[in-house]
Formats: C-alpha cells, sequence, structure tokens
C-alpha cells in the first residue's frame, strides 16, 4: 500500500505551494547459511542473516505535470539493511530527478546501469540472489567501475519512440578526473512485443588515460504462460587482454501462489581491472583468470499476500577460490548458499 506524505517542494519558498510525495520500498529478512571449500579442502559454513541487494529501501518519489507535454519526476532512496552498513551500501535502488516529453527523457542522479538492467532482464532469479557467475565473472568483478549495478553522478538521455516496443538509451558516468579516466559510457537498446522481449548493453570504462575495459550483455525472454524461458550472452575484456565469455539460460514455472526458478551459468574465466587478494593468492589488475567456472540456482516462492513473498533458494558455484568471490583460482573449489527470505513492500 502506498502512504502518502504532504512534503514541502523547492518553490514554497516564494509561493506557498505544497507537493504531494509518495512512500513507498520494502523490506526484507531471512536467513543465510553459505558454505565454501578451498582446493579440495575441508567445507566451513556459516549462517547469517540476510538482506541481500538493497531489498530494504524507502524511496520518497514525487512527479509533476509541467504543462506542454513535460513531466517531471524524482526519486530519493535510501537503503537500510539488518547489519552496520550505512546507509545505501547494496547501491541498487536509484536516487535521481528526471524531466521527459517530445524529446525523450534525461535523468540524473545515482542510476541503475544499462548492464545491470539487461543481466536482471536475463536471469530467471532476477539478481535476487544473483546470478554470480555471469555477473561476478564478467561485469561486477570490476569491468566496468567499481560497480556494475549503480553509478552515481550518471546522466542518461532515453530517445523518443521511433519504433512501437523499442526504447535506445545512452548512460555516462561522469567520473571527473582530470585525464577524463573513470567515465563509464553505456549503451542500450530494449524491445519488447506482446510475450517476447530482447536487448542488448555495451559498456566502456576509461580505468586509466590509456586503457579501456569493455562488457556487453546480450539478453532474450519468451513468456509461455506455463513457464517463462530466459538467456544471457555476454563477454567482457580488461585492458585489451583476453576476452572472457559468459552464457546463462534458466526458466521459472508459476504454479498458483508459487513460482519456481532455476538458472544455470557458465563463463570460460574471470577478468579483473583493480588487484584482487584472497586468502590463497593475489591477482594483479588488467588480468584474465582461465579457470572455467559455473553455477546452477534453484528455488521456489510463495505470495503469502500481494505485497509479502517468501523465498527458498539454492545456489552453488564450482571453479571459484571458495570465498564467494568468483576469484577463479582453483577448479575444485566451490561455494553455495541457501536462503530463506520474506520480502514486504508497501
Amino acid at each position: 500500500m502506498k502512504k502518502t506524505l504532504v512534503a514541502l517542494a523547492a518553490v514554497a519558498v516564494t509561493t506557498g505551494a505544497m507537493a504531494e510525495a509518495t512512500l513507498t520500498g520494502s523490506v526484507q529478512a531471512g536467513t543465510n547459511q553459505t558454505s565454501y571449500s578451498k582446493a579440495g579442502a575441508a567445507s566451513v559454513t556459516s549462517l547469517t542473516l540476510a538482506d541481500s541487494n538493497g531489498n530494504t529501501v524507502f524511496n520518497i518519489g514525487d512527479t509533476e505535470d509541467l504543462g506542454g507535454g513535460l513531466m517531471f519526476k524524482g526519486n530519493i532512496a535510501v537503503e537500510m539493511g539488518l547489519s552496520s552498513q550505512a546507509f545505501g551500501a547494496n547501491g541498487v535502488n536509484e536516487t535521481y530527478a528526471s524531466l521527459t516529453g517530445g524529446f525523450g527523457g534525461i535523468k540524473a542522479g545515482a542510476l541503475q546501469t544499462p548492464q545491470f538492467l539487461a543481466i536482471a532482464s536475463g536471469d530467471a532469479a532476477g539478481l535476487l540472489i544473483s546470478n554470480l557467475v555471469y555477473t561476478n565473472n564478467t561485469h561486477q568483478g570490476g569491468t566496468i567501475g567499481s560497480n556494475v549495478l549503480l553509478q552515481s553522478k550518471s546522466f542518461q538521455y532515453t530517445t523518443p519512440t521511433f519504433v512501437e516496443g523499442l526504447s535506445l538509451k545512452y548512460q555516462t558516468g561522469l567520473g571527473a578526473q582530470t585525464d577524463n579516466t573513470s567515465n563509464a559510457n553505456h549503451y542500450a537498446a530494449d524491445f519488447k512485443t506482446g510475450a517476447f522481449a530482447a536487448g542488448f548493453a555495451y559498456s566502456t570504462y576509461a580505468q586509466t588515460a590509456s586503457t579501456t575495459d569493455s562488457a556487453n550483455t546480450y539478453y532474450a525472454s519468451y513468456d509461455m504462460g506455463v513457464a517463462k524461458l530466459q538467456a544471457l550472452w555476454g563477454s567482457a575484456q580488461t585492458s585489451g587482454a583476453a576476452t572472457v565469455n559468459s552464457t546463462s539460460f534458466g526458466f521459472t514455472v508459476p504454479m498458483g501462489a508459487a513460482t519456481l526458478m532455476y538458472n544455470h551459468s557458465a563463463s570460460d574465466g574471470m577478468v579483473y581491472n583493480a588487484v584482487v587478494t584472497t586468502g590463497t593468492a593475489s591477482i594483479a589488475a588488467s588480468a584474465v583468470s582461465a579457470i572455467e567456472q559455473s553455477g546452477d540456482l534453484i528455488g521456489v516462492s510463495y505470495a503469502l499476500s500481494k505485497r509479502t513473498t517468501a523465498y527458498a533458494v539454492y545456489y552453488r558455484e564450482t571453479g571459484n577460490d571458495g570465498t564467494g568471490f568468483a576469484n577463479g583460482l582453483a577448479t575444485n573449489s566451490n561455494w553455495s548458499t541457501a536462503r530463506f527470505i520474506v520480502i514486504h513492500a508497501f
């Protein structure tokens, strides 16, 4: 249920005008049991409370019709985890101001990247637990800045609709460095018609003045009613080093109030654009690991009400170093997680 707040608008100083802001959000709680084994050693397990991917968040938003076909929309997202992390530590929800009209749309602030949205569109779990082999090994592993999910200081432009169902988008993350590094550029196209959807995102990131990282993701999905099929294809490259390729496919099957989820992903390596130090080794910047990795997720969600959903999921990854960060150091290592989650939206 949306709750309406009466908030003072910026123009209230001179006009006394008031604006109605909406408060929405969600709260997540649950358990997370992890188990890892490094290079065939005995497994190490732990049990914690889990609040992943920014699912505990408050959004304060406002929309205003400016006339002449112009529409303003703004949002402030405040993420609040279950640990002592600072607000916004998960970095998934957007804080922005936007203006739309006949020219298309412009948006500025802390924005989800086209890479994140493309991966979420092709992931059967919707990044609830994260498709770690695909996202970590090619994108979150350090290809496009420090985080592919959300970038602050971003500007985005969406073109007007030229073809029904087609959306074209450009986004740049302004790093404000004197040598123009840290400026990530994203190009995206999304198409939807009926039960079919597809698209791609291509990104480049100036790691230094002379080196550039790149990544691309293609996704497709088809909703047959009895099941929804989803797939991802992508590659990433760090500073001209060897290209790492990844694939992913999965499906969801609705069964009344329950939905079954399965996803499999695989990668022929991992790229790095920053020094990675683990308990077993240290990997230099601009390196490529050739260790093949794979991950499997199976889960089920159950709608307890229109606004409250429970999840039970299990994910296992092989080929990483056993820490859960998919650093690709040993083929006989593995990492797994079993989670029980309840998310309530308001």
